[in-house]
């Protein structure tokens, strides 16, 4: 076993005060800048009637292209409407290997094959997912990060510009059809992702309330009563005061683990979300669904 002088440590000069003490300022502090967050982001569900309004024509808008694409309302529900948007995706994309069937050019086939397959495949794994995953919970994010759809976008792109000279009307329609249903996934995504992220610093700023406050009366009594004269004793070889003082700081500390706990997802979120549109930015969504050397 170390032999650490415990007590001739503590009992130097203010140790154990000032180590509380700074944990105070650290927690009045952090507690005050998430409240901050908290109204920043509740601000932004404040506005005049007309943003409202605008805001409400937006969204139906959107979901009156939904429905042309679905041929239905669809549902209302964040899981259920992403699997839709997913599985309409996989019709589209069968209904173009169906157009392509009889073209005379054998490399269009195969590649819409190749295609076809990996869009069923990604599709099946994130449906799977995102059955029964409630919206604020990690997994539906997850799932709807996991579909590239903007990768999507560039490969039937291009599939379309290298045999547009073979396309037929019926297989550019088909085409055109796929790229529309697979556009609208990401206004969808972006409007779920930044509803998931307002959850989040909601619920840090209530998780970081609830153990501040308790963290903070703890060290509240480790400034004002922890002090060598005072308690006294071991357990297991240890001076008591040390077991007490760890243990303070540890519960004084939760708050932060919190806070990186939150920091770390959301950033990781924001992060692999990338850009909205048909640009990638990371070469780990850039799979080679099609062989363009076949």
């Amino acid at each position: 076993m170390l032999n650490i002088p415990f007590l001739s440590v503590l009992g130097e000069g203010d140790t154990i005060e000032t180590l509380f003490q700074t944990l105070i300022g650290v927690l009045i502090t952090g507690m005050t800048l998430v409240v901050s967050i908290n109204q920043l982001v509740l601000s932004e569900e404040f506005g005049s009637l007309g943003r409202q309004r605008e805001r409400m024509d937006k969204s139906m808008a959107f979901r009156k292209d939904s429905e042309r694409e679905f041929q239905w309302t669809g549902p209302p529900e964040p899981e259920r409407f992403l699997s839709t948007l997913i599985n309409t995706s996989v019709d589209r994309a069968k209904a173009v290997q169906e157009a392509v069937k009889g073209s005379s050019d054998q490399r269009l086939r195969s590649r819409v094959d190749q295609l076809v397959d990996r869009i069923a495949t990604s599709a099946d794994e994130i449906t799977d997912e995102l059955e029964d995953a409630p919206f604020g919970e990690f997994t539906i994010m997850q799932a709807a990060l996991s579909y590239n759809y903007s990768w999507k976008i560039y490969l039937v792109r291009r599939l379309y510009w290298e045999h547009q000279e073979h396309l037929s009307e019926n297989e550019r329609g088909a085409i055109n059809d796929l790229v529309d249903i697979l556009e609208l996934f990401g206004p969808a995504e972006e409007f779920f992702k930044a509803h998931y992220l307002q959850w989040e610093l909601v619920n840090l700023s209530r998780r970081i309330l609830v153990t501040g406050l308790p963290a903070l009366i703890v060290s509240i009594f480790g400034a004002l009563y922890l002090k060598p004269d005072i308690v006294s004793g071991t357990v297991l070889g240890v001076p008591v005061l040390v077991w007490l003082i760890n243990g303070g700081v540890t519960f004084a500390l939760i708050p932060f683990f919190i806070f990186t706990a939150y920091v770390l997802r959301t950033a990781s979120i924001a992060k692999e979300s990338g850009a909205i549109g048909p640009f990638v930015l990371h070469e780990s969504e850039r799979a080679p669904l099609i062989d363009w050397d076949e």
